[in-house]
């Protein structure tokens, strides 16, 4: 095999090692994204719950505040009942304390409902603000683990690069740039040799008849006209003796 080939394979085998190390890098994304999702929808949740207690809470006093103010109306109106010395002025009194009475029923009720609304949001947002304290707990510690792993894979990472960028040197420019493209588009396997009856090697597409006797000294690479990858023949190691 003549040594710019060698070189290639050994390109196509770093470049795999090279892969292999930005997959363990890109797994480790998901970890910290799907927690980081989970505290983001939290906060929403908490910011949510945070609007609607405020509203709830003005509504609240806004219903206290008239419910005050027809019970102070009730006990005047009870008064002026209480004191009437005609039945027309008794008439109308009791229609007002009825009609007092009614409106502070009325007020109770809404409170009551208000005050239940306003109970059940102050529990979803307590419940809300403990999961985001403990999302925000587990992020950090995930954030500071994916980090020291990082680091460690990135250092990986550089020295398989420098590998690869060592073992280039002893191809052509012209059959890197070509690998390279290929490489690029594939993201996996690029060169393959050719089956015992000049097929390709990854899609057995058999090459044209015109091509292989120079592919048959095993010092040439081209590429598969059906896929694309690069092809080269492998001279079979002479028997010893």
């Amino acid at each position: 095999m003549n040594p710019e080939l060698q070189a290639l394979l050994t390109v196509q085998q770093d470049d795999e090692a090279i892969r292999e190390i930005e997959a363990r890098l890109a797994a480790l994304l998901p970890r910290f994204g799907t927690l980081d999702a989970a505290r983001r929808r939290t906060a929403e949740e908490v910011a949510r719950n945070e609007a609607v207690l405020e509203r709830e809470g003005a509504r609240l006093r806004a219903v206290e505040s008239k419910l005050a103010e027809h019970r102070i109306r009730l006990d005047k109106n009870t008064a002026v009942l209480d004191g009437a010395a005609k039945l027309k002025e008794a008439t109308a009194a009791a229609a007002q304390v009825e009609a007092a009475r009614k409106a502070v029923a009325e007020d109770e009720s809404e409170l009551l409902t208000v005050s239940r609304r306003v109970s059940d949001v102050r529990a979803a947002l307590a419940a809300h603000q403990e999961e985001f304290e403990r999302l925000t707990a587990e992020l950090a510690a995930v954030r500071e683990s994916i980090g020291a792993e990082k680091d460690a894979i990135d250092a990986e990472l550089a020295v398989a690069r420098a590998r690869r960028a060592v073992s280039a040197e002893g191809v052509g420019r012209t059959l890197l740039s070509l690998y390279d493209r290929v490489h690029t588009r594939r993201r996996t396997t690029v060169v393959y040799a050719l089956h015992a009856d000049f097929s390709c090697g990854a899609c057995d597409t058999a090459i044209p008849l015109q091509r292989r006797p120079a592919m048959s000294s095993g010092s040439r690479v081209e590429p598969c006209e059906a896929c694309g990858v690069l092809l080269y023949y492998h001279i079979p190691d002479a028997p010893p003796g």
